[in-house]
C-alpha cells in the first residue's frame, strides 16, 4: 500500500487519540473554544465540498470527459441520499457531528447509541478517501481531521460526565478513530472499482459532509453577526481553495 495512504490513516487516528490526554487530568476545552473550532472545521468542510469533491464527481475517465447526463442524475440523487442518512444518523448522536452533545450533557445515560451512529458516519465519510487509483482526496483528508476535533472533545466530555473509566474511554474512541480507515479500506478492497459505483459513493459522503458543515454553520445563533465567525470561515474558505486535492480542473 501507498506510503502517503498509510500516513493519512496514521493522521486520521493520531488526529482522534492525543486527545486522550485531557481524561487524567479531567481539563476541558472552553465552549467558545470549541465553537471557534467547530466554525472553522464546518468552513472548510463546507469549501472542501464544493472546491474539490462535487467536481471529482462529474468528472469522465483520464481524458477528463464529463459523465453522462444519467449519472449526472444519479450523483445528485445520491447527495440526497446521503444528507437524509445523516439526518437519520443524528437520532443516534444528537448532533456530536457538529460539536454538540445535547442532551447526554445534562443526565448520566449509556452512549452506545451515540457512539454506533458516530462510528457509521465515519465509516461512510472515509469510504472515497482514497480513489481506486491510489490517490488522496486531500480536501477530504484534511476536512476529516479538522472535523473530528470538535467531535472528539465531545466525545471525552460525554465520557467524564458519564464517570467513564480511562481505558473504557480510550477504547470507545479508539473505536471511532478507526473507522474512517476502515471505510476507505473496505472501499479499496471489497467494492468494485466501477466509476459509477465510485461517484455514487462519493455522492453520499458529500450529502452527509454538506449537512453537518450546513448544520455547524447555520446553527441557534446564525442570526447573530461576528467578525470573528466571519474571519474563522474566509481563513477557511481561502484554505480549502489552496488545498491540493483537484489537479484535473485545477492544474498546479
Amino acid at each position: 500500500m501507498d506510503p502517503f495512504v498509510i500516513l493519512s490513516y496514521a493522521l486520521i487516528i493520531v488526529g482522534i487519540l492525543v486527545w486522550v490526554a485531557l481524561l487524567p487530568s479531567g481539563k476541558r476545552f472552553s465552549p467558545k473554544t470549541l465553537n471557534y473550532i467547530n466554525i472553522f472545521g464546518g468552513a472548510f468542510l463546507m469549501a472542501s465540498c464544493f472546491i474539490n469533491l462535487v467536481p471529482h464527481m462529474f468528472l469522465g475517465e483520464g481524458d477528463y470527459r464529463f459523465v453522462t447526463p444519467n449519472l449526472h442524475f444519479k450523483i445528485a440523487a445520491a447527495v440526497l441520499v446521503g444528507y437524509l442518512i445523516q439526518l437519520l444518523l443524528e437520532q443516534l448522536t444528537h448532533g456530536a457531528e457538529h460539536g454538540h452533545n445535547h442532551k447526554e450533557t445534562t443526565s448520566h445515560q449509556p452512549l452506545g447509541g451515540l457512539v454506533i451512529g458516530l462510528c457509521i458516519h465515519a465509516f461512510l465519510e472515509g469510504m472515497p478517501l482514497v480513489a481506486p487509483d491510489g490517490d488522496i482526496h486531500q480536501g477530504l483528508l484534511y476536512g476529516i481531521v479538522l472535523h473530528n476535533i470538535p467531535i472528539s472533545l465531545v466525545l471525552l466530555s460525554l465520557f467524564m460526565n458519564n464517570r467513564y473509566g480511562f481505558w473504557r474511554s480510550f477504547l470507545l474512541l479508539a473505536l471511532f478513530a478507526v473507522m474512517t480507515p476502515l471505510g476507505s479500506l473496505c472501499n479499496i478492497f471489497l467494492i468494485p472499482p466501477d466509476e459509477t459505483l465510485q461517484g455514487l459513493i462519493m455522492g453520499v459522503v458529500v450529502g452527509i459532509l454538506l449537512h453537518v458543515s450546513v448544520s455547524i454553520l447555520f446553527d441557534h445563533d446564525h442570526n447573530t453577526f461576528s467578525w470573528t465567525k466571519l474571519t474563522l470561515i474566509l481563513i477557511a474558505f481561502v484554505a480549502a481553495y489552496f488545498t491540493p486535492g483537484c489537479p484535473e480542473i485545477y492544474p498546479l
